[in-house]
């Protein structure tokens, strides 16, 4: 007879934040003792039907799902390998913290993955998860072991060999790869930190191999499609729910997507709001107030879109929600924009090709490109989008169209007497 062991959600009260625990369940039928154990998650009863009990899952709550599955696995595999089963040897093993082998490159990668996790970096965690997963691939390409990476193995070598199968046998871009290389670099770096791996072999040095960098790509509108599109009326409710708030993204100097479904209704004013970007809250030592003034087409989509019965200013996000489900619910909300977006702009008229890409970067890089090319100084561009950053803005002006630099070069011209 072996322990009894489930995912539940216990209802009988209700915490400060209005939803119930999760909580693992065990119950031993020899003596017939049952003890709760509790886990990272809290859910309302609707949710947790969606995120446990339903066979098939949203996507909001996979995460979820996926973490509970897990935990439901060990805590079975740990009841099994217990003869005979107490509950004091169970909670040892459960509860122990396995040793971080920090000579394990791919240790110190769970490390920064669970670090960025707890901190709510959710996007972050995921890169740093996907990178590791790329780089055990390429080692299973090799025909090498792949649950173990030494840094003594991370050489220039190593570094042009995973690029070269990354772009040549996987496809990947030059965007993605840079990304996976640069988190391997951040894990070197830590590696040196912790005195693990040697500085004098860092392979990411000036002189030994460069990270690959993308070919910076144009994702501005120019002014007249810019007029185009706000001066058609969408077809579908959803089209101009997404039109709104692509616009929103615009007029608000090229707000992403988080940004604005964090804004609340206390961060406006009579004439404006005021936020902090979420990119930059955990990494910057003073944090930038950004400020926007509110035209009367800002006004119209926040009268349009605004939600009542929520602290946030269009209601996509709840307070209750844990940081998987806030992220989860930020990234659907992104991709439904897009999706709308994108059949407006093709019904606006507006060239397949470029209808079939538009997202919402494209408003950050409209935003910058019109702002520059109507005399705003680079410098105040750069203080809006970057904090200051003028070598990250400059790739706003490096991916600007051929005309754009005719077009100056006539206007520096004198007129003729």
């Amino acid at each position: 007879m072996r322990p009894q062991i489930n995912i539940f959600l216990d209802t009988r009260r209700k915490k400060k934040n209005g939803l119930f625990p999760v909580k693992l369940r065990v119950y031993n039928p020899i003596t017939q003792k049952k003890k709760l154990y509790p886990t990272v998650f809290d859910l309302s009863e609707k949710d947790f039907q969606s995120a446990w009990e339903s066979k098939r899952t949203r996507e909001e709550f996979r995460a979820i799902r996926k973490k509970l599955v897990a935990l439901e696995d060990k805590a079975t595999e740990i009841s099994e390998s217990l003869f005979p089963f107490t509950f004091d040897a169970f909670e040892e093993k459960l509860y122990s913290k396995p040793k971080v082998d920090h000579r394990n490159v791919f240790a110190i990668f769970d490390q920064v993955e669970a670090e960025k996790l707890e901190s709510g970096a959710i996007s972050t965690a995921e890169k740093y998860r996907l990178a590791k997963v790329s780089i055990q691939n390429f080692l299973k390409f090799k025909n090498q072991k792949f649950d173990r990476l030494s840094f003594d193995k991370v050489t220039v070598h190593f570094l042009k060999s995973y690029q070269n199968y990354s772009e040549n046998i996987k496809g990947l871009s030059a965007a993605t790869i840079g990304i996976y290389l640069r988190n391997l670099r951040a894990v070197y770096r830590l590696g040196i930190k912790l005195g693990i791996a040697n500085q004098e072999m860092y392979p990411f040095a000036s002189d030994s191999f460069k990270i690959p960098t993308s070919k910076k790509i144009n994702k501005a509108l120019n002014e007249e499609q810019l007029k185009q599109l706000w001066n058609f009326q969408p077809i579908t409710e959803d089209q101009a729910r997404a039109k709104d708030f692509w616009f929103f993204s615009y007029f608000s100097y090229g707000m992403n997507t988080r940004d604005i479904c964090e804004l609340k209704h206390s961060s406006l004013d009579n004439d404006s709001f005021q936020y902090i970007r979420a990119k930059t809250k955990n990494t910057k030592k003073e944090r930038s107030i950004k400020q926007v003034p509110l035209n009367e087409s800002l006004k119209q989509i926040i009268e349009r879109r605004r939600n009542p019965n929520s602290p946030y200013l269009f209601g996509i996000i709840s307070e209750k929600d844990s940081p998987v489900q806030r992220h989860e619910k930020i990234r659907n909300f992104n991709k439904v924009i897009n999706h709308h977006f994108r059949a407006f702009a093709k019904s606006a008229g507006i060239e397949e090709h470029l209808a079939n890409q538009i997202g919402t970067y494209h408003a950050r890089h409209s935003f910058a490109t019109v702002s520059i090319r109507k005399g705003i100084p680079l410098a105040m561009i750069s203080e809006i989008l970057h904090d200051g950053n003028l070598k990250v803005t400059q790739n706003y002006i490096n991916s600007f169209p051929k005309e754009a630099f005719k077009e100056l070069s006539q206007n520096l011209e004198f007129d003729k007497k």
